[in-house]
């Protein structure tokens, strides 16, 4: 029996729960999995009051846990880590941190964090670059484990013609759009497709004044974001699914869309983050697309172009790499794979 608490946002219906459905399925209902709200409880209390619930709500899990998974966890302030160990002592307690920035600056940067980081014992990071960062500033619990896709949420969907027609385009792109920083690259890519007249829908919020969005790409932009079936509805009815990593410097750095993209069976498209060829059957550059790939990489506008044009000619070429990614993702790269790492992670380290 291995008891399992795990603290994260599950408002959103995303990685928390296939993190609990995961211990589930490794565990086949056998193990006891509970989760807290805490990015829930942050947003309808205050800071303090906030601290206090969710400190209550770990207290009233039914059993004391083996294992305490706190994803990204920034609502929680060191001192109610504190408490929630000084609760638990003999439980296992982990991080699993989504990201590159903390606040507007990289993690590795944010050295008045790093007591937190130290606070865990297992800190794991999805992007192997930041576990490289923070792994040269001396911290040695810092691991790198990647994301994944959650089959029951990014697999394939029935649809009808309605939602074929609703969802369908030439090219998608799932992402908000408007953030500078972050994402540099992303509005001049969008724009540049947009003035070529493919047929372009662009899903997620826009985190900008109107005015900023060019006058080519405010008919692609929905301002919906999709997630879950959804996304998969997306996927499946576009042609093409475009990738735009915010930092292809950083080792294995993409975006946790390219899970969901193959997991529903899409073809993506995505720019030359460091580290594809490492994990995935790629193309490399000035190097033809093949039938073998399991996705395809652009290496300038000029090259997504050309890309775009080659894959929207060759329908054959684009739905075998399509049928390869998504049997390499659910073969190797689901949620549950991603667990049952952690857990052998954690196994040999404590032994």
């Amino acid at each position: 029996m291995v008891n399992v608490l795990v603290l994260g946002n599950f408002t959103d219906h995303q990685s928390a729960d296939y993190v609990m459905e995961a211990f589930d399925e490794i565990g086949k209902n056998e193990w006891a999995i509970g989760g807290v709200d805490t990015r829930g409880i942050m947003r309808d209390y205050t800071p303090l009051e906030a601290q206090k619930l969710i400190l209550k709500e770990v207290e009233e899990f039914k059993y004391s846990p083996d294992i305490v998974v706190v994803l990204k966890g920034l609502e929680l302030t060191l001192d109610t880590l504190q408490n929630i160990r000084d609760t638990y002592p003999n439980a296992v307690y982990i991080n699993w941190f989504f990201d590159k920035y903390l606040d507007d600056l990289p993690i590795w940067e944010r050295k008045n964090y790093f007591p937190v980081i130290k606070f865990f014992d297992f800190f794991f990071c999805s992007l192997k670059g930041v576990a490289n960062r923070l792994q040269k500033e001396g911290l040695t619990n810092v691991y790198h484990l990647p994301e994944g896709c959650h089959p029951t949420a990014h697999g394939q969907t029935d649809l009808n013609h309605f939602q074929t027609q609703k969802y369908g385009s030439e090219v998608s792109f799932c992402g908000s759009v408007g953030y500078t920083i972050q994402h540099p690259k992303r509005m001049s890519l969008l724009r540049r497709i947009a003035q070529e007249e493919f047929d372009l829908r662009i899903w997620g919020d826009i985190v900008c004044p109107q005015k900023m969005i060019p006058n080519e790409l405010r008919e692609c932009v929905t301002g919906k974001p999709v997630v879950n079936q959804d996304h998969s509805k997306v996927v499946q009815s576009s042609l093409i699914n475009l990738g735009i990593d915010q930092d292809t410097t950083i080792d294995q750095g993409w975006s946790a869309r390219l899970y969901r993209v193959l997991c529903a069976g899409g073809l993506y498209l995505t720019n030359d983050t460091k580290g594809l060829a490492d994990v995935f059957k790629v193309n490399k550059r000035d190097e033809p697309i093949t039938a073998d790939q399991e996705l395809v990489v652009y290496y300038s506008e000029d090259d997504l172009v050309k890309k775009l044009d080659f894959l929207l000619e060759h329908d054959d070429i684009r739905e075998s790499i399509a049928r390869n990614g998504q049997k390499t993702v659910l073969e190797s790269h689901k949620f549950v794979d991603r667990i049952r790492d952690m857990i052998f992670k954690i196994d040999t380290e404590m032994d």
